[in-house]
C-alpha cells in the first residue's frame, strides 16, 4: 500500500519522500482513470478502490445525494456496510458532510453525537472520515472507515478531497455526455423521420415501387453489417437507401409508372434522378457521404453506369453496396413491365455481372445472407 504518513517513526527522510512520491503517482493514476470514465459504475469502482488504497482504510463507500436522502451506491470493505441503503440526510454522517459542505473526521464513533449509533453498531466501523463530493451543492460523499479507533490525518483527508473533486468533474462529464447522447439520439430520430417522409413522397408518386427505398435501405444495412462496417456506417447506408431515389421527384409520374418500354428520351430522364438526388441532398449536413452514394448508386465497375461513368476504385464502397441492394430488390419485386423474379434468378443475375458491374465482395455478401442466413426482403 502506497501511503504517506506525516509522522512516520523509523523512516528516513528519503523513505518518506519516496512514499509521498508514490502516493502522488497513485493520485495521478486515479485522476487519469476518472477522466477516462464514461459511466457512473466505472466512476464508483475507481473511487471505492482508490479511497481505500490511498488512506489505508478498512472500508470505503460511495454515497450519492438523492434529494434529502443519502444513497449508499457502492462500497469496498472488509465486511458489508450499507450498500443499497438510503438514509435521511439528517440521520447520516455523509448527510452532515454534505449539508455543512465540509469534511468530517470522527476518531471514535461512540464519542460523537453526529453518528447514528443504531446504524453503525452492526458494522466493524470505529473511526471514519467523510468528504463531500463537491463543496457547493454536493453530489454525494466519499467515506473511509477503520475498524479501530483512528483519526484520519489532514494529509489523508486531503487525498480523499482530491479524489472527491476529481470524481465530481467525472460525474458532471458523464451527465453532460448523457445529455449530448440523448440530444444526439433525438436529432438522429428527427433526421431519420425527415428522410422517411421524403421517401414516402416518392412512394406516393410511384405506386409500383412503393416501399422500394425502405427495402433497399434494409438490404444495404444488412450487407454492410455482414462486411463488418461500423454500426454508424451501417445506419448511414440505411439512410442512403431510403432516399436513394429521391431524385425521381423531378420525373413525371406517368413515366415512373409507364407499363410499356420507355423511349430513349424517357430513359434519359429516368437516368437523371441520380444526379438530381445528389443536388437535393448535397447541402444536408451529414457525417457520411450519403449524397455522393445516392449519385453513384447506378455507376458500374466497368464504367458503363451513370451519371458520371465512374469505374473501379472511383466508385464509393457505400455506392457499391447500394447498387447491389437496389438491383436485387428491384428484381424480386413486381414492376409494371414484368412480374417479380425469384430469389434464385435474381442472385444468378448478380453473379453473372459479379466483378463486371458489381463489387464481388458485396455480391458474395448478399448471396451468403440469402442462401446461408436465410435473409428475405421485408416487403
Amino acid at each position: 500500500m502506497r501511503l504517506f504518513f506525516e509522522s512516520a517513526p523509523g523512516l528516513s527522510r528519503e523513505e518518506i519522500l519516496n512514499r509521498s512520491l508514490e502516493t502522488m503517482v497513485d493520485v495521478i493514476d486515479l485522476t487519469q482513470a476518472l477522466a477516462a470514465a464514461h459511466d457512473m459504475n466505472a466512476i464508483m469502482d475507481i473511487v471505492r478502490h482508490g479511497a481505500r488504497d490511498l488512506t489505508g482504510a478498512d472500508g470505503a463507500t460511495f454515497v450519492l445525494r438523492e434529494g434529502e436522502y443519502c444513497y449508499y451506491a457502492d462500497e469496498d470493505a472488509i465486511q458489508p456496510l450499507w450498500k443499497g441503503s438510503r438514509f435521511p440526510m439528517s440521520d447520516c454522517v455523509s448527510g452532515w458532510a454534505m449539508s455543512h459542505h465540509q469534511p468530517v473526521v470522527i476518531p471514535d464513533i461512540y464519542k460523537d453525537r453526529r453518528v447514528p449509533q443504531a446504524v453503525y453498531e452492526p458494522t466493524f466501523v470505529r473511526g471514519l472520515a467523510v468528504v463531500p463530493i463537491r463543496s457547493d451543492n454536493p453530489l454525494g460523499a466519499i467515506g473511509c472507515y477503520w475498524s479501530s479507533r483512528y483519526e484520519a490525518t489532514p494529509f489523508q483527508v486531503r487525498l480523499i478531497q482530491i479524489l472527491a473533486n476529481t470524481a465530481a468533474i467525472a460525474m458532471e462529464n458523464v451527465h453532460y455526455e448523457l445529455e449530448l447522447s440523448s440530444k444526439a439520439g433525438l436529432l438522429e430520430k428527427a433526421f431519420e423521420s425527415t428522410l422517411l417522409s421524403i421517401s414516402r413522397m416518392i412512394d406516393l408518386r410511384d405506386a409500383y415501387t412503393s416501399g422500394h427505398q425502405r427495402c433497399v435501405g434494409i438490404i444495404a444495412k444488412r450487407i454492410a453489417e455482414f462486411l463488418g462496417y461500423p454500426s454508424d456506417h451501417c445506419q448511414a447506408l440505411y439512410w442512403a437507401g431510403i432516399v436513394h431515389d429521391v431524385g425521381k421527384i423531378a420525373i413525371p409520374a406517368e413515366i415512373l409508372s409507364k407499363p410499356a418500354r420507355l423511349t430513349a428520351i424517357e430513359f434519359k430522364l429516368i437516368q437523371s434522378h441520380a444526379q438530381t438526388g445528389y443536388e437535393i441532398l448535397r447541402d444536408v449536413d451529414m457525417p457520411f457521404p450519403i449524397a455522393d452514394s445516392v449519385r453513384q448508386h447506378h455507376e458500374r465497375l466497368d464504367g458503363s453506369g451513370y451519371p458520371q461513368g465512374l469505374s473501379g476504385e472511383a466508385i464509393l464502397n457505400e455506392a457499391r453496396i447500394l447498387a447491389v441492394a437496389d438491383v436485387f430488390e428491384a428484381m424480386v419485386s413486381h414492376r409494371p413491365y414484368r412480374p417479380a423474379l425469384g430469389y434464385e434468378a435474381a442472385l444468378a443475375e448478380l453473379l453473372e455481372w459479379r466483378g463486371v458491374w458489381f463489387d464481388p465482395a458485396v455480391v458474395d455478401a448478399l448471396v451468403h445472407l440469402i442462401e446461408v442466413d436465410g435473409f428475405r426482403v421485408p416487403h
